[in-house]
């Protein structure tokens, strides 16, 4: 499902111009700067018993998350999506990050 900001919001291709100009996406070239967001998904196995046992000893939510963070590299990521986004601004020739926004 594309983001409220991919180029499927517009209704059409003069109308997504006209956006993009508007919020000063366009360089002194004419150029547009596409961002682009990749979104991969993965998943993490816990028992329920095991967040019982934690829950028991007081973690919170917090400590679990960060516990849950520690064993991001052990997942396997897959169903990779993309979305191209409406740029907001021109990219910032420092930010090789692409556009601010």
């Amino acid at each position: 499902m594309p983001s409220k900001w991919s180029i499927e919001s517009a209704p059409n291709i003069k109308m997504l111009i006209n956006m993009i100009d508007t919020a000063g996406g366009i360089d002194e070239d004419e150029n547009i700067f596409f961002p682009v967001e990749r979104t991969e998904h993965g998943f993490l196995k816990i028992s329920k018993n095991k967040l019982l046992e934690h829950a028991s000893d007081g973690m919170s939510t917090s400590e679990l998350y960060k516990r849950l963070l520690e064993q991001v590299d052990c997942s396997e990521w897959s169903n990779v999506s993309f979305d191209v986004e409406i740029p907001r601004s021109v990219p910032d020739l420092l930010d090789e990050e692409g556009p601010l926004t």
